[in-house]
């Protein structure tokens, strides 16, 4: 009924418009409205009887229409049947082919059909939706292909057949169409030869796909490439190697066989070169491979990583020669506990062999060997102590150890991680330290002691005026509790301590300015002040740390002392100037009288008063050799009472020493003859002259020379030479008698000391102190050298250009004599 409404209304519309007079309407009825009593009265009130007619005629009409569309219907259904027979028959030969088809719309964006089945061939989705979300279901490189395909198929109508494999690994066709405004793809498998042509075209695309991805990553590469053929000439190079080159295209490389490096420059070893890349001389590290119809190559800059290299392996020599000359043992291990690196400390420690180590032994091979030589803490249990010693490298706590070896020796062993795995061993050998911190709580404890018991008062006071030490003496001479002490007073509180006298708080005004001056040079401060009825002697010592050190000693008993002894220097003092006063004037009277008894003797002697007998002639002679005797002692009195008194001066001329040496032999002679000894000169060659006094430096030789006369024993022979000693000349006189006890050697040289032999010269003793005294006016000095039964050798050291202005005497301190 609806489809008869419509042609109705077509119909009555197609009239209306073919009829000029008639005004355009349309009727629009239903089968269950329509009726012709309602209908035409309706009309006919409306229009009139001129619409009545035209209706009429248009009624009329359309029944005539309407009988022709039955029979046309009819035909038209006919025809719809055996179409859709047609239709039935080619959908049933579709369906024998396993397939999926998808259609697309001119003016649609996604498919309105999917018609087939691939069940039992390939699985695939089976919604439209699932089927052209291709990501899903199909290989990303097929996925791309098909894209590619569909989009040029629906925009220009381009067909493709493509074989494309899904994520499954199915292989299947892809076939897109144009049908009219339809775009069908259609998705089938691939069975027989045609599966075969496909993968080999599918494998085709993919590898010419991965080797144009490959050709543009080599291209783009940031280093040297290169393809060569069975003859080594090149093939293929990319733009880093024109660039490396400077040729200007890949072409020209080509052409003309452009080689970046040869490669008899190459070294076999590291496969590294050096060439000049764009103007810089540049490392470069070469490898080249093998296949099948020629050689594949390329270069990497190596330069940064080559200096990198030999700036670490400096690094690494400065740290091992660091490690060489450190004195704390260091052992490093792999984590294979394989001895990586030891320096020479290491060796020393241990006493271990370098080639041994070299071979790169076990940790614990190396404690195995220690053990062996006892060099290592005895060990109850040495395996599990060498298991528990060996954990370190299971744990990344660092371990402190302590090992005390059999040969008294103390180590400190520090076990830690090394970054690099393995650990690290620093071994100190603390044995001296141990020792010294021993030995230095032994001595703060013997210096505790010391202090503790001292006599005097001792204190140190810090940098900042307070008492840092103090020993029981300190409290006792300044009378202050010990508990005040112990709670480190500060010197201004002890300087005014109630208890201090008047003189004591001087002092401690003194020591305080000591103790906490500023002065970059602080002076030592020392004084005497009365305390308590004691006499007390302080001293403030500063120290190099900031410190003052205080002592403070009881010296009443050692003041009257020093005051006695100098009234006693002084009673001495007077004494000596008497006793000098007395030699001189006593021996000045005496000389005078002397003379003239030596100058009568003389004159008896040689008959001048007359003839004497035999006896009186013995008389004569005897008076005069003791008044020469007596006149000799009393010349060498006035002289050193002369010397004593400063007023010795020395008439330093040129001397020459071996004239001065025959003179006095000379004068010698008869007293050789008489005691039958022999005399032996023997002078230097090089030996001339010296600056000396000439009668002083004879009185010096005679001295010695008649007392080795007096000591020696008959028939022997004395001996008296001259030899040059740098800047000086040694005169000495050896005789061959008994010698010099020791105990008495000391003692010659000095005044009125004779100890003479039985039966042997016995003078007063002042000989030697003469030769002392005019030696060492002459600016030199005497030493003698006496062994008994061997004889005696004085030797008298004097400088050869004479004596210096102000040489100072012995004897009189403070007194100098008076040289040409």
């Amino acid at each position: 009924m609806r489809g008869w409404t419509v042609t109705y209304r077509s119909y009555l519309h197609k009239l209306a418009v073919g009829c000029v007079i008639v005004p355009a309407f349309t009727v629009t009825a239903t089968a269950q409205s329509f009726t012709p009593q309602a209908f035409v009265p309706e009309v006919l009130l409306q229009y009139g009887g001129v619409a009545g007619v035209t209706l009429g005629f248009a009624l009329c009409f359309a029944i005539y229409k309407i009988s022709r569309l039955s029979r046309a219907e009819r035909a038209a259904r006919h025809r719809v049947a055996a179409l859709e027979v047609q239709l039935n028959e080619s959908e049933s030969a579709a369906k024998s082919e396993s397939h999926l088809l998808l259609t697309w719309r001119s003016n649609q964006e996604k498919p309105d059909r999917l018609s087939g089945s691939l069940h039992g061939a390939v699985n695939l989705p089976d919604t439209v939706e699932g089927l052209v979300d291709f990501d899903t279901w199909l290989e990303p490189d097929s996925v791309t292909m098909l894209q590619a395909g569909l989009a040029d198929l629906r925009q220009s109508g381009a067909a493709f057949n493509l074989g494309i494999r899904t994520k499954a690994g199915d292989l299947i066709e892809a076939d897109g169409r144009v049908a009219g405004s339809l775009a069908a793809l259609k998705f089938r498998p691939l069975v027989g030869e045609r599966r075969e042509v496909s993968e080999f075209a599918y494998d085709a695309r993919k590898l010419a796909k991965q080797v144009e991805r490959l050709s543009a990553v080599l291209d783009a590469a940031p280093f040297p490439v290169w393809i060569r053929d069975e003859t080594g000439k090149l093939q293929w190079v990319n733009q880093a190697y024109v660039a490396a080159t400077e040729a200007d295209d890949i072409s020209t490389v080509l052409k003309t066989n452009l080689e970046l490096v040869k490669p008899e420059h190459i070294d076999p070893q590291t496969k590294r070169v050096r060439a000049v890349l764009r103007g810089d001389m540049r490392a470069l590290e070469i490898r080249e491979s093998d296949f099948a119809i020629g050689r594949a190559g390329f270069a990497i800059d190596v330069s940064d990583i080559e200096n990198v290299e030999k700036e670490l392996e400096r690094h690494i020599k400065a740290h091992a020669s660091t490690l060489d000359k450190l004195d704390t043992a260091i052992a490093i291990f792999g984590p294979d506990q394989r001895l990586r690196f030891y320096n020479n400390a290491f060796c020393s420690l241990w006493g271990l062999d370098n080639t041994w180590l070299e071979s790169r032994p076990l940790d614990g091979e190396i404690l195995d060997h220690l053990r062996s030589r006892r060099a290592i803490p005895e060990q109850v249990n040495y395996r599990e102590w060498k298991a528990k010693h060996l954990s370190s490298y299971q744990t990344l706590e660092t371990r402190e150890d302590y090992w005390y070896l059999p040969d008294g020796r103390s180590v400190r062993v520090i076990c830690e991680q090394h970054p690099f795995g393995g650990v690290t061993y620093l071994y100190e050998n603390l044995t001296k330290e141990i020792q010294l911190e021993s030995r230095y709580n032994e001595l703060i404890g013997v210096q505790r002691e010391t202090l503790d018991n001292l006599a005097e008062a001792v204190s140190l006071f810090g940098s900042d005026g307070k008492l840092r030490l103090f020993n029981p003496a300190f409290a006792r001479f300044w009378g202050v509790e010990m508990a005040l002490l112990e709670t480190q007073p500060h010197i201004d509180d002890l300087a005014k301590h109630q208890t201090f006298e008047t003189e004591a708080q001087a002092a401690w005004q003194n020591i305080r300015f000591g103790v906490t001056s500023l002065d970059s040079k602080r002076k030592i401060v020392e004084g005497r002040f009365q305390h308590n009825k004691h006499i007390l002697r302080y001293r403030g010592v500063p120290l190099p740390d900031g410190n003052c050190l205080l002592t403070l000693s009881d010296v009443s008993d050692a003041s009257r002392a020093e005051q006695a002894l100098r009234d006693r220097t002084e009673a001495l003092e007077a004494a000596d100037k008497l006793k000098n006063s007395f030699l001189a004037n006593v021996s000045y009277q005496i000389r005078t009288p002397l003379t003239s008894i030596v100058g009568f003797s003389e004159a008896l002697e040689y008959g001048l008063a007359g003839p004497l007998t035999d006896k009186q002639q013995s008389y004569v002679h005897d008076i005069r050799n003791s008044s020469l005797e007596l006149k000799t002692i009393i010349d060498a009195i006035i002289d050193l009472s002369t010397v004593d008194a400063g007023a010795m001066e020395l008439k330093v001329q040129p001397v020459d020493i071996v004239a001065i040496l025959e003179t006095v032999a000379e004068k010698h002679a008869d007293q050789l003859l008489k005691r039958e000894l022999g005399l032996s000169v023997e002078v230097g060659s090089d030996v001339t002259e010296i600056i000396a006094d000439p009668v002083r430096l004879e009185q010096i030789i005679g001295h010695l020379l008649s007392n080795a006369i007096g000591f020696s024993p008959a028939g022997s022979t004395i001996q008296i030479g001259a030899r040059k000693k740098d800047a000086f000349v040694q005169v000495w006189v050896a005789d061959s008698g008994r010698g010099i006890d020791p105990e008495y050697q000391t003692k010659v040289f000095e005044r009125f000391q004779s100890r003479p032999l039985p039966g042997s010269h016995r003078g007063p003793g002042l000989g030697l102190a003469i030769v002392k005294s005019f030696t060492e006016l002459h600016g030199g000095k005497v030493s003698l050298i006496s062994k008994i039964d061997q004889g005696t050798t004085v030797v008298c050291t004097l400088p050869i250009a004479g004596p210096r202005k102000g040489t100072v005497d012995s004897r009189a301190p403070g007194k100098a004599s008076q040289a040409a």
